[in-house]
């Protein structure tokens, strides 16, 4: 029940990568229209800090292979699946929970149809360590990093939502100080990457690299979400950027 539009941007919670980097979302400036960006910081954990990350995954017993757990559904709705992916131990796993936390307190005596204890045991071994990984630093001790502290995330990619709102006037659907940039590279927006039929407005979907990419961060810094991009024309366009993580593919999805 999410728009697409909120999807396509959103990045992991949560990210170990297997050099040890951890990368999660910084603090979050809480004002309207936000940043364009969205505020990622990085860490690197040392091999002790990997394995207590890998030992406490382990320690659900939930992993040994992919696993949907829908059973929160008989007692809540409109909640959101929780997802956690394993790539490691030559295991590629999917766990994903519905609405995680919602039956971790409910007792055998008071299970309602379509939920099991095993329901709520899962559910119990998994909110405890969605919590652990979103406060790494408190579950890991201070010997399990590597020297240094947590240092803003510099991706070297992008993918970029662009969507034509030429002619369309500026209300409260759009960044109400008015505020519009030059596009920053040479690309036409209107043949920009290829069209996402998901959208249905005609969003266009684009990833870019190298001087591309440098160019397009140094402009978002000066942006926010509902800042317009012209390219010295009356054309106005509306740019959702994604930053991509070291393990993502370089393309649109």
């Amino acid at each position: 029940m999410v728009p697409v539009q909120m999807q396509v941007a959103n990045v992991p919670l949560f990210i170990l990568l297997g050099d040890g980097r951890v990368i999660l979302p910084g603090a979050q400036i809480m004002i309207f229209p936000g940043p364009a960006l969205p505020a990622l910081q990085e860490r690197r954990l040392n091999e002790d800090g990997i394995q207590a990350v890998l030992e406490a995954v382990e320690a659900t017993e939930l992993f040994a292979d992919d696993l949907d757990l829908r059973a929160a559904g008989n007692v809540i709705a409109d909640a959101t699946d929780t997802v956690f992916t394993l790539d490691a131990d030559s295991r590629q796993v999917r766990v994903s929970a519905y609405a995680l936390g919602a039956i971790s307190s409910l007792t055998t005596g008071e299970l309602p149809a379509g939920v099991t204890p095993a329901d709520v045991d899962a559910d119990r071994a998994l909110r405890p360590l969605m919590d652990d990984l979103n406060d790494i630093d408190a579950t890991v001790p201070p010997d399990g990093w590597e020297a240094g502290d947590w240092q803003p995330y510099e991706p070297e990619a992008l993918r970029l939502y662009a969507s034509d709102r030429t002619g369309q006037a500026v209300d409260g659907g759009e960044d109400p100080t008015g505020q519009v940039l030059h596009w920053p590279t040479d690309d036409d927006p209107a043949t920009f990457g290829e069209e996402v039929e998901a959208f249905i407005d005609g969003t266009r979907c684009a990833t870019v690299t190298g001087d591309a990419a440098a160019s397009w961060l140094v402009a978002l810094g000066e942006a926010n979400q509902q800042t317009l991009w012209t390219t010295d024309g009356d054309d106005r366009w509306l740019v959702q950027a994604r930053p991509l993580l070291p393990h993502e593919e370089v393309a649109c999805p």
